[in-house]
């Protein structure tokens, strides 16, 4: 445990922006003891008003792997960036130009994100059930286009090359849109009912999902349960929020071991 806490903190020194108790490894393919492709979440890798640390995102993303799920990732590997900001974060074009400028290493997929203002608790059922079907409960409409960019997520995850890849979602902070994301991804992948996806949620970040996101989540859990999967427990009554604001779980049932085995 000793050395695991010394690890951690010279993972913070060696990282600057990045806040490496918010990195951690979500999937892999194929599953055992000889995966060659990774899932992982976390923030921002770019410091305000400074360059994109190609070295320490690759150094945190090997340690917290070995730290956490005592997974060795290959000593050679890609990364595919799946980005959830804007270009008002601080970061982004630094991160953007940074992957256009080294494609040996890696690149980009520009992923904006933003949630639902929309509450489905506060909806009436039959208005409800048509935001459902429309996916017009987005602020993006399109259901906050999560069924396309899960799919091509399963994708990039599952696609076999000569080289290993390392798929890193991020927003700014790690924790909103990116919890609205792989949040999701856990509903629909992963096995998780409401209770584990937001417990996994709040507990990966360190803080739960705002209003924006853990909405989107709620209308995204609608949206799987209409499409004939069970939700055991609701897909409403998960978490509480402040209109606009920070949310608080409610049952959380976050796992034991989250890493993927």
């Amino acid at each position: 445990m000793e050395m695991r806490v010394c690890c951690l903190f010279m993972l913070v020194l060696f990282s600057a922006a990045l806040d490496p108790k918010r990195v951690h490894l979500i999937d892999s393919y194929p599953r055992g003891n000889n995966p060659v492709n990774f899932l992982f979440r976390g923030n921002n890798p770019v410091p305000k008003g400074g360059a994109f640390n190609y070295t320490a995102l690759r150094e945190v993303i090997v340690q917290k792997a070995a730290i956490e799920c005592g997974v060795t990732l290959p000593k050679t590997f890609r990364i595919l960036t799946l980005d959830f900001e804007n270009p008002f974060d601080p970061g982004y074009f630094s991160e953007l130009n940074y992957w256009k400028a080294h494609p040996d290493q890696g690149s980009l997929v520009d992923w904006v994100t933003l949630g639902s203002t929309s509450d489905p608790s506060k909806v009436n059922a039959s208005e409800r059930a048509a935001m459902v079907k429309s996916g017009s409960w987005a602020i993006q409409q399109n259901a906050d286009f999560l069924p396309h960019r899960l799919n091509m997520t399963r994708t990039y995850l599952f696609q076999q090359s000569a080289t290993p890849t390392v798929i890193y979602g991020h927003c700014n902070a790690g924790c909103d849109r990116t919890g609205e994301f792989f949040g999701a991804y856990g509903l629909t992948y992963l096995g998780y009912n409401a209770t584990t996806m937001y417990g996994e949620a709040c507990s990966q970040c360190g803080r739960c999902p705002n209003y924006y996101a853990t909405s989107a989540l709620k209308w995204w859990c609608l949206t799987l349960e209409a499409q004939g999967k069970q939700m055991p427990g609701g897909c409403l009554d998960f978490a509480t929020c402040k209109l606009f604001g920070d949310c608080q779980s409610k049952g959380a049932t976050p796992l034991k071991d989250p890493c993927p085995r």
